[in-house]
């Protein structure tokens, strides 16, 4: 599908997808009389929405509209959104693909004095592990402690270190798709050329 994975709220976005075949192997195509469907379903009550395609040769252009996509982050933190592409025909409905897209927040459309945090979830996870770590390291790393009825038990340092190593690797692998959509390629690819 080609669908984008990432978009702004408020932008419009565009794209075209071919034909393709159901699970007997059928090809099934606009020209063929098949109409596809995209589905938006997510996190916010209100903003979901069902977009209908345009047939094009054999494929489909679908588009979204920047009223539309406005609907899927009205707050300040990315959000998720769940997609189904479908096609049908008649009384036949074949499911095309699913999957998911990001959408972040237009901060244009967010009042100037509003607080915003870009980071990630994975980059805010990161932060409050390495704060527990600090904290643990300056004030004594006592694990578990009891006061009369109540006791409070805390995750192990080596457990800490553990967490923050998986943030980074998430965080880390974020930063390679984020420069990979922004065109900046893949830092981890080295390019050798022979004359």
């Amino acid at each position: 599908m080609k669908i984008p994975t990432i978009i702004t709220a408020g932008d419009s976005a565009s794209w075209v997808e071919s034909a393709f075949s159901d699970p007997s192997g059928s090809l099934l195509t606009s020209s063929g009389g098949w109409a596809m469907a995209f589905s938006f379903r997510g996190p916010q009550t209100s903003g979901g929405f069902d977009v209908a395609a345009t047939g094009q040769g054999t494929g489909w252009v679908l588009a979204l509209t920047g009223a539309q996509t406005a609907g899927l982050n009205t707050g300040g933190a990315p959000l998720v959104w769940t997609w189904q592409a479908y096609a049908t025909k008649g009384g036949n409905r074949v499911t095309a693909g699913f999957g998911t897209l990001k959408v972040l927040p237009n901060l244009a459309a967010l009042a100037v004095a509003t607080t915003f945090d870009g980071r990630s979830q994975a980059e805010q996870d990161l932060a409050a592990v390495r704060a527990e770590i600090s904290a643990r390291l300056g004030n004594g790393a006592t694990v578990e402690y009891t006061i009369g009825t109540r006791s409070l038990k805390k995750e192990p340092m080596a457990a800490l270190v553990q967490i923050e190593q998986r943030c980074l690797r998430i965080v880390a692998r974020e930063k390679r798709a984020q420069a990979a959509a922004n065109g900046l390629g893949n830092s981890k690819r080295l390019a050798v050329r022979f004359s």
